[in-house]
């Protein structure tokens, strides 16, 4: 039996709610205090009105047809095209370099300004993915790890995975890096812990999905066009303690502050402009993309789990900070053992909030991924489908001790930086 003080009245509406301390009080009513740090957002009214229209026409469309790969409309084709020309500047500035080497003069003169042009090809030149700073894992150090993974990706159809990237991020992953466009997964610790066996095979059916139907927004051409680009936008951008000295009262007026100042109207502003074209036209092809993934992980790992696998991944900020605080004071559970409790513990409540600050805060088209509780409901609206891979309890075991290993390295850098 609830005590008195378990339970109280909504403000708004007056509906009976539950309260649980560790947790925000809200009403499923009337949603009050749904988000009670909501995000300062200046966008204007009619622009967040049109992009939360053209969020519903795209869950329409597909609610109601079938989730094909995008195809090569007018937005497709134009942001290739413009990232031909983004791509087309580190070319340019090169042989803009050895033109000024051959027929500038003076010589001495001539150098200096190929220097800076050659300078820009190399910094903005086009780069193939790499991994940084990660704990790779190979075939033969996870067997049992990889014959999952080789499961999946033959179910999906896409190519095996050549490595594995074990990382302290609270994200699950997939990348193609070198020139020869290896597939890579990357695990993150957080997040992996905190899922169920089925719920990890529709993940990393969802991630091995934009590797099989092509999402433009992982191919090499629009990558490294926004690669160049960030470049460019972190070049010609104030720094945050640029925009703090000026707050401040700090920043002294010198020429070299003007010269920067004007550069950040002029090039910056372009930079910027163009960095928000790209990611409009591949807006609706990607949160296509991402709806078609959730299809491949529902027909993979059946479609309830890959229903509660988006549902885990709201408690991405749980399992990190669970993971963070058993590493600041160490107590009676490693690490990895407190995510598992901090997921266990929070209540089904708490959950379908979380769905519901993605309603009301997260219909932008600029956000990467359409909002969780559209996709959630859309695989739970259309035909239920059952799994093709199954990962048993005893399997999934398994891995994480076939993980330890490099698990153990992640979290001695993390505490190191802490």
């Amino acid at each position: 039996m609830q005590s008195a003080d378990e339970i109280t009245r909504c403000p708004d509406c007056g509906h009976q709610i539950r309260v649980d301390r560790r947790y925000v009080t809200w009403c499923e009513k009337c949603d009050w205090n749904v988000d009670p740090t909501p995000l300062l957002d200046l966008t204007p009214a009619w622009r967040l009105r049109v992009e939360q229209r053209l969020v519903d026409s795209l869950y329409r469309e597909l609610e109601q047809g079938a989730i094909h790969r995008p195809g090569w409309d007018a937005a497709r084709i134009t942001a290739n095209l413009l990232s031909v020309l983004i791509l087309l500047l580190p070319l340019a500035a090169f042989l803009t370099g050895i033109a000024l080497l051959l027929f500038y003069r003076p010589l001495w003169f001539s150098i200096i300004l190929a220097l800076l042009a050659l300078t820009i090809a190399f910094v903005f030149r086009p780069r193939a993915g790499r991994l940084d700073d990660h704990q790779l894992v190979h075939r033969e150090q996870a067997p049992v790890l990889f014959a999952v993974l080789d499961e999946v990706a033959a179910a999906v159809g896409a190519k095996p995975a050549t490595a594995v990237a074990v990382t302290d991020e609270a994200n699950i992953w997939y990348s193609q890096v070198g020139w020869r466009f290896r597939p890579v997964v990357g695990i993150g610790l957080p997040l992996w812990i905190g899922l169920r066996p089925q719920e990890r095979v529709a993940i990393l059916a969802h991630e091995f999905g934009h590797g099989s139907h092509g999402d433009m927004r992982s191919g090499w051409l629009i990558g490294n066009a926004r690669s160049v680009l960030e470049g460019l936008g972190a070049t010609f951008s104030e720094s945050p303690l640029d925009e703090a000295r000026r707050e401040w009262g700090a920043e002294e007026l010198s020429g070299g502050t003007l010269l920067n100042r004007m550069v950040n109207a002029t090039v910056g502003v372009v930079v910027r402009g163009l960095s928000a074209v790209l990611n409009r036209l591949e807006l609706r092809s990607g949160q296509r993309n991402e709806y078609l993934a959730d299809r491949r992980a529902g027909e993979v790992a059946g479609s309830e789990a890959a229903a509660h696998a988006l549902e885990r991944t709201l408690l991405a900020d749980t399992c990190y900070d669970a993971m963070l605080r058993a590493l600041r004071f160490p107590g009676e559970l490693a690490p990895l053992d407190a995510v598992r409790r901090a997921v266990t513990e929070v209540p089904a409540r708490e959950i379908e909030r979380r769905l519901r600050v993605s309603r009301v805060h997260g219909t932008r088209t600029d956000a990467t991924h359409p909002p969780t509780y559209l996709r959630t409901k859309l695989l739970r609206t259309r035909p239920a489908t059952s799994a093709r891979v199954v990962l048993g309890t005893d399997q999934s075991r398994a891995i994480d001790r076939e993980l330890m290993e490099p698990a153990e390295q992640v979290l001695l850098e993390v505490k190191a930086e802490l």
